[in-house]
């Protein structure tokens, strides 16, 4: 148990957000209904976030009998506004990152804490942040990420809360709802259906829960995702569209190469082919990214944005298709900009990252590609080339 720690920051945003992704993840961040508060970021004009931070012994495998060790799985407990005996506990079911992270930026269980006169649990997902079952080795082979699953993330909840409510003082008899966002609300979802005993109610917000093959269209998710960007400014999502043959002819030579290098002031110049190939899945996943945080209030969840940050992007991509390539990719670069230099603190853009690096992509991508977690194709639609 480590003592109080206490945060500065304590925007209201949303839940989880899948940084990693590919078409047809469903998986948007918690939206405007779950805000009470819009407008500014809240700095220190409000009371700072503090919790304490435990650590329980956790089964590595709750099913099987081959592998008997524990790890230490990470939760943080607020327990200032929880009314006893038996107040609520809103249970945050972690997802892919840093459960701190996640804490300080799901300002809606803050906000509603002292209302319900709650206990706050903030539990880690086993393999990110600290919750690591085989420490250094967790990711050194398949044989070490074989427990890296939502079944066994969702045992280590139920175990974790039944300990919780047999060793807290008048905690006992305490309903326990279940919340999260994006994966995270997936979980939720899941562990009210498995475990309904364990919790009484679960807050599922934007939960693919039903994207899986033959479920739902693959595209859906991109579609809407070109629709935010359809809908926020003149031309937006044909400019984009239009972006990646600018980028093909521009980058077909080495002085266009260093050209892009250079207007989008990259930290890494673009030397060959294969970097401007990464240099355009960058672009995707940027488009991806603000799309899932375009938020109508100011936010520093995977960067720090204006409101609506697409409008913004927008008025950069606003282009006839007479357009050079060299203006078109100007404008491209002064968009991107405004997701990962909105501050103008940065010197330059690492093409090596879309958001922050509380999130566990390397867990994420095992997540998604070995155990089915979603529908995965390979391109990104109607924003694509």
């Amino acid at each position: 148990m480590s003592g109080i720690r206490t945060q500065g920051l304590t925007m209201a945003a949303a839940s989880s957000i899948l940084v990693l992704l590919f078409p047809c993840l469903h998986a948007t961040s918690l939206k405007s209904q779950l805000f009470t508060r819009l407008g500014a970021l809240r700095y220190s004009s409000e009371p700072p976030i503090s919790y304490k931070t435990f650590y329980f012994e956790q089964k590595i495998d709750h099913f099987g009998f081959l592998e008997d060790a524990t790890f230490k799985q990470r939760y943080l407990v607020a327990d200032e506004y929880w009314q006893q005996p038996g107040g609520p506990i809103l249970f945050y079911t972690g997802n892919e990152g840093d459960i701190a992270w996640f804490c300080n930026n799901t300002g809606f269980m803050w906000e509603v804490a002292g209302q319900l006169g709650a206990m706050l649990v903030f539990a880690e997902h086993r393999y990110y942040g600290e919750s690591l079952p085989f420490g250094q080795d967790s990711y050194s082979d398949s044989k070490h990420l074989n427990y890296l699953t939502s079944e066994q993330a969702l045992a280590d909840f139920a175990v974790l809360i039944q300990n919780l409510k047999n060793t807290i003082p008048k905690a006992q008899d305490s309903p326990v709802i279940a919340i999260g966002g994006s994966y995270g609300g997936m979980l939720s979802a899941w562990f009210r259906m498995k475990y309904p005993s364990v919790v009484i109610g679960a807050l599922a917000a934007s939960a693919p829960i039903w994207q899986f093959p033959g479920m739902v269209p693959c595209g859906d998710f991109y579609k809407i995702v070109t629709q935010d960007f359809a809908k926020s400014g003149y031309n937006c999502d044909a400019s984009i569209r239009r972006s990646w043959k600018a980028i093909n002819n521009v980058s077909s030579t080495a002085s266009g190469l260093q050209w892009l290098s250079e207007e989008f002031s990259l930290c890494n110049p673009l030397k060959n082919k294969n970097d401007a190939l990464s240099f355009k899945g960058w672009l995707q996943e940027t488009w991806v990214n603000l799309a899932m945080v375009d938020y109508p209030y100011e936010a520093s969840f995977l960067q720090p944005l204006p409101r609506w940050p697409i409008q913004v992007v927008c008025k950069h991509l606003a282009f006839d298709s007479s357009v050079s390539d060299h203006q078109l990719l100007h404008g491209v670069s002064q968009a991107a900009k405004v997701y990962y230099n909105y501050t103008g603190s940065s010197a330059c853009l690492n093409t090596s990252q879309t958001a922050t690096s509380s999130l566990g992509a390397l867990g994420w991508l095992y997540q998604v590609y070995e155990t089915d977690l979603l529908d995965n194709p390979g391109k990104i639609e109607n924003l694509s080339e």
